[in-house]
């Protein structure tokens, strides 16, 4: 308590030291730190008579709170006062100039509300390993594998990269060049601090595709074990070990694993990570598990939009399991708090840039969703049909995104998220999940599931091409798959239990299948086609990667209209550098008379305007002439000068 007092006293007189902005501030911290102080003194001096018993009881309960778990209330006390202090000086910043004393401010605020709950069980880590073995060894070999999957040729393919792609290069790159300076804020609907992380990727590796493509291959790779834990701690190791290996494998998680689009796949990551905190905690009646759940959450408001989702559904995940088993919500009162508290400390920066940039924070949702565009009501009084309705067809196609439709956003791939086989098992594990949902482990995946299906699917435009927005409940798909494999198997191989080799084969036999269906549908159908992104895209990402080669000496010039690619696909900002270029619109009826032929200079021609060459060569002759082809068809012709011209 005297720490207490004296810790928010210090911080109220920071306030009126170096914040004198609003008096207000350091007031509110001096009165909670009289509070304290006061109540410090009291514990040394008889009570006054004329207070009533029922503050005295209020009183007496609080204290004996605080004197039981003095460290812990200090803790928490002074990271909700950092947590303040840090919007506050937030709040006071220009606009320019560097964010990193609010950043560690910020950082200090969340590990010491962090010290306060977690506590690190003390274990015989060797007997734990040679318990555990044979799990050990599975989770390892299955983590190696998905690095192995999604790390191999990560900067060569896809052998592009996408607009979008390239946006958030050019944005990681404004990072890079101190342009960028606010790591608590959004921008395009992207977390800055998410931008921060690819700015130090692109800082050590340069404008390449692989440094902005090697933080979705460490989420997509760290994915794999966290689901594990989670499918085994809900379920058990059949499960776990079928939904990790589906993960490792699948086309569609290997895929935007490899690319950088919405950062669906960190979305996925956190979202394990806290659902595993979560039930856990619940599970184990544990403050410790509950509050990491807490911040696990609200650091991930900080890469993408998947936390919004996840702080929507737990409480309405707790109601429902208020009803379903109140003794375990009952029982972790206390510990539900605890993941509130960590979710408030480490979200306040968050929360104040949303409440004062609403537009920007709510960004994707604005542009997508089909009621905060308009779409909904546009629809509805274009069809004739009324909103509920084609609110329900948006339902069916979202849920339909996992087994039927091609997942075509930003993949372009012939196959929906699931394989054949893995399809089939799915609405069996759904139906199981569904059958058993009063269970609080399936009232949870289906929540999980579900929340993503409506708020990610059915609420935002073209529901059936976008997928890649449920990448989010991925992971839960896995499980739901590895849960209709296991309660089928467990069914009809009761005649072989006592024969653990061939009560363990028909759950090999299908890994390999799928496995083998994933991998090939992935690296030889599609890694060898052309099919990543339309014409244009790919026609822009070759540009800019030509122009990056030759650098800043040449001049550069674009003959390809009436294709819009330059000013409209960043990839060309991104992979040249940020290189300008002359877009020479109209076609060219003879030699360029107004360019200087002595400077050296690349044009870039697209197959439409192939026969604009020969004024090139007739007024700039010696130059180089190359052919960029996409899967055997003519892509781009690049003629590359640096000698003078004749007279």
């Amino acid at each position: 308590m005297a720490l207490a007092a004296l810790g928010l006293a210090a911080i109220g007189q920071y306030y009126f030291s170096f914040v004198r902005s609003n008096l207000l501030d350091g007031s509110v911290f001096f009165a909670v730190a009289i509070v304290v102080y006061l109540a410090l003194i009291r514990r040394h001096e008889a009570p006054s008579a004329s207070a009533t018993s029922l503050l005295r009881a209020l009183a007496a309960r609080a204290l004996d709170r605080i004197r039981d778990e003095p460290i812990k209330t200090v803790l928490v006390t002074l990271s909700f006062g950092l947590a303040y202090t840090t919007i506050r000086v937030l709040a006071a910043k220009p606009g320019t100039g560097s964010y990193w004393d609010v950043f560690f401010l910020w950082v200090l605020s969340f590990v010491v509300y962090a010290l306060a709950f977690v506590r690190f069980p003390s274990l015989d880590l060797g007997a734990w390993l040679r318990t555990n073995r044979g799990e050990v060894i599975t989770v390892a070999s299955l983590t190696a594998a998905a690095a192995i999957l999604r790390f191999a040729g990560l900067g060569s393919m896809p052998d592009i990269i996408s607009g979008d792609e390239g946006l958030i290069g050019t944005l990681a790159v404004r990072v890079v060049k101190g342009e960028l300076n606010n790591m608590l804020a959004t921008v395009y609907g992207h977390s800055t601090l998410y931008l921060f992380i690819l700015g130090g990727f692109v800082k050590m590796l340069g404008t390449t595709p692989l440094a902005l493509r090697l933080a979705s291959a460490i989420s997509g790779t760290l994915t794999v074990p966290v689901l594990y834990f989670l499918a085994r701690r809900m379920f058990n190791a059949r499960v776990a070990l079928v939904a990790a290996s589906l993960l490792t494998v699948s086309h569609f998680h290997l895929h935007f694993s490899r690319v950088i689009v919405n950062t669906g796949i960190q979305d996925a990551l956190f979202a394990t990570l806290a659902f595993y905190f979560l039930y856990a905690g619940l599970e184990e009646r544990s403050a410790s598990r509950l509050a990491l759940g807490g911040l696990i959450i609200g650091f991930e408001l900080y890469i993408y939009m998947g936390a919004r989702l996840i702080i929507l559904l737990i409480p309405v995940y707790l109601v429902a399991l208020l009803i379903v088993n109140r003794k375990m919500v009952v029982d972790n009162i206390s510990n539900v708090l605890a993941l509130a508290g960590a979710l408030a400390v480490i979200s306040a920066p968050m929360a104040e840039w949303a409440v004062k940039h609403p537009d920007e924070f709510m960004a994707r949702a604005n542009q997508v969703g089909i009621i905060q565009s308009g779409w909904l009501a546009q629809e509805a009084a274009r069809t004739g049909i009324s909103q509920l309705r084609i609110f329900l067809d948006q339902l069916l196609q979202a849920s339909l995104t996992i087994n039927y439709y091609p997942a075509e956003g930003f993949y372009y791939s012939k196959l929906p998220m699931l394989d054949f086989v893995t399809g089939a098992l799915f609405v069996l594990g759904l139906a199981y999940s569904l059958y058993h949902v009063l269970d609080a482990r399936n009232l949870l995946l289906n929540g999980w599931f579900w929340s993503g299906v409506v708020v990610a699917g059915a609420l935002v435009v073209l529901p059936a091409k976008g997928a890649y927005r449920l990448t989010v409940v991925f992971p839960a798909v896995c499980i739901l798959v590895a849960l209709g494999w296991d309660r089928l198997i467990s069914s009809t191989t009761q005649a072989i239990a006592d024969h653990p080799v061939l009560a363990k084969l028909p759950t090999v036999l299908v890994i390999a299948l799928f496995s083998v269906l994933n991998l090939k549908s992935y690296f030889i159908d599609y890694a060898q086609s052309c099919l990543y992104e339309g014409l244009n895209t790919r026609l822009a990402s070759h540009v800019g990667a030509y122009m990056g080669e030759l650098g800043p000496d040449y001049t550069f010039y674009l003959l390809t209209a009436p294709r819009g690619v330059y000013g409209v696909y960043r990839s060309i900002d991104f992979l040249s550098g940020e290189l300008l270029a002359t877009d020479l619109q109209e076609p060219l009826s003879g030699p360029p008379t107004s360019i200087d032929p002595r400077a050296p200079a690349a044009f870039f021609i697209s197959p439409e305007r192939e026969g604009e060459l020969a004024y090139l060569e007739d007024y700039i002759p010696g130059g180089t002439i190359d052919r960029v082809y996409d899967c055997q068809n003519l892509l781009l012709t690049v003629y590359v000068t640096g000698q003078t011209a004749n007279p």
